[in-house]
């Protein structure tokens, strides 16, 4: 996937030295300095929490800090907006369920598997929730 070059309101996209963090305890690699969610994006992550509930997937929506649809557990902090923190060596970042202030759930895998059974998406794919967002949409 492509990184975004130059937002239309948050301008250009800084390309700092590469570096390695870890999501949900994958280590990936990104450069500083770059929003998280961009660099989530470009290593094919585009869900970043799940709705307490009814578990339904979120990630990047406004892209500018104002939806809170793309929040998430850094270096332990829930609610984190990924699309304006800026990546550095080392980070924790972590998917966040419900409104964050719960550990990893031990059922994690279950809301994940009801998700790709009811939405036919996969957790990490682009196309996950798309089918949700459709029906909102009808």
């Amino acid at each position: 996937m492509d990184r975004i070059q130059n937002h239309p309101i948050l301008g250009e996209s800084p390309v700092g030295k590469s570096v390695t963090f870890t999501y949900d305890g994958r280590v990936l690699t990104g450069y500083e300095g770059e929003p998280i969610a961009m660099a989530l994006k470009v290593n094919g992550i585009m869900i970043h929490r799940y709705t307490a509930k009814r578990h339904e997937p979120r990630g990047i929506f406004c892209d500018i800090g104002r939806c809170t649809d793309c929040v998430m557990v850094v270096d332990g902090q829930p609610n984190v907006r990924t699309c304006i923190t800026p990546l550095r060596a080392g980070m924790k970042v972590e998917t966040q369920y419900g409104a964050g202030a719960e550990p990893f759930p031990e059922n994690a895998e279950d809301a994940m598997r009801f998700v790709r059974d009811e939405r036919g998406s996969h957790p990490i794919s682009e196309d996950a929730g798309k089918d949700a967002r459709e029906e909102k949409h009808s």
